[in-house]
């Protein structure tokens, strides 16, 4: 007997099974806030045009990897920052905003794709950390996240169970590095003053999507309504935001390098096949929202809408990754790429144990 996942994957809102029908459809209520009819066994609307390729009686992969950004950690003085906003959120009593989407996301085919030997040591050996210090970078760019997205939650009726930016502030600088949380919190406030009078309506923060049929998986950021018209002219309408924090403004790499990357086309590619319009709107497409963190703070926002035949191109090269990392299994077969030890962002986080002479 199949699988019934019997709530709308969009909204959650509880589905009435067509009784006798032989593709197992389900009837979705009137609701305010979502469009969808009919979905399928796992909740995916399927009122649009059938999904080449995809098909309903498909199991997800259960055994995806769960994508976790956590760096190095510095274990003489201070906690990671990823383990002090846990505990935050715990004691709280909800969930964590931010952190990893609940299935194959665009960070493991992308660390696959840097070098396979890291991608065994974090999602094989399970080893998210090494001795060492916390890598600075990655360490305010997750806090700048967490601030951003209680911001934004602030804007949305009920808030996010009484935490504030200001009050997940003040926490952090009893526990983690303090250097890292004022860096943090100084591109915080100088973002929040600098876009103090768009006209923006959130419509979802730190959203995770899976498809429970492939296991492919994003988090947006945001998805928000802008009320005017973008500069550059593009339309007003809803948008995915996706936050970045940058120590420089390259022209090509960091301010209008986003055209052809993995991570925003496949966040178009599951927002399409998953039907999100039906919840949020029609996607006018992802604006790459850049923090700098140079002494004077600058901003820059570049639009990203890539074409069907992009998105078609990128779902066929993960399915090759997909076969590739499976081989790499099968074979127990990870070898180092040197060429990606200094990028970016800097050192690898795996930088000391390979220079070091460890080998796993």
């Amino acid at each position: 007997m199949s699988i019934r996942r019997n709530k709308c994957l969009l909204c959650g809102t509880q589905l009435l099974p067509v009784k006798d029908d032989p593709r197992a459809r389900q009837l979705h209520i009137d609701v305010s806030d979502c469009e969808v009819v009919y979905t399928d066994a796992w909740g995916v609307s399927i009122d649009g045009e059938a999904i080449a390729g995809l098909d309903a009686t498909d199991r997800p992969d259960q055994d995806a990897p769960i994508v976790d950004d956590t760096g190095t950690i510095n274990l003489n003085i201070f906690p990671v920052v990823e383990d002090v906003l846990q505990e935050i959120f715990d004691a709280q009593g909800v969930p964590r905003l931010g952190g990893a989407s609940s299935g194959k996301g665009w960070t493991s085919y992308s660390i696959f794709q840097e070098c396979p030997y890291k991608w065994k040591r974090r999602y094989i050996d399970d080893a998210k950390r090494q001795w060492g210090v916390e890598s600075p970078g990655l360490a305010i760019g997750t806090l700048v996240h967490a601030f951003l997205a209680l911001y934004y939650t602030s804007m949305i009726p009920d808030g996010y169970g009484g935490l504030t930016a200001e009050s997940v502030y003040d926490r952090l600088r009893l526990r983690a590095n303090p250097e890292f949380v004022a860096e943090a919190w100084r591109v915080f406030r100088a973002y929040v003053l600098y876009y103090q009078h768009e006209q923006i309506t959130p419509l979802a923060v730190e959203h995770d999507l899976r498809d429970p049929r492939t296991g492919e998986s994003c988090r947006y950021d945001l998805v928000a309504f802008f009320d005017s018209n973008l500069p550059g002219g593009y339309p007003s309408g809803t948008y995915i935001v996706e936050s970045k924090t940058a120590g420089r403004f390259d022209l090509e790499t960091t301010l209008d390098g986003w055209a052809n990357d993995g991570e925003v086309i496949g966040q178009i590619m599951l927002w399409k096949r998953l039907g999100l319009d039906k919840r949020f709107g029609p996607l006018r497409g992802v604006i790459v929202n850049i923090l700098g963190k140079q002494k004077e703070p600058k901003f820059h926002r570049t639009i990203v809408a890539p074409s069907s035949w992009q998105i078609e191109q990128h779902a066929r090269d993960l399915e090759r990754w997909d076969g590739l990392i499976a081989l790499a299994r099968s074979t127990d077969s990870f070898p180092r790429s040197r060429k990606s030890c200094i990028g970016r962002y800097g050192r690898c986080e795996r930088w000391y144990e390979c220079i070091g002479g460890e080998d796993a």
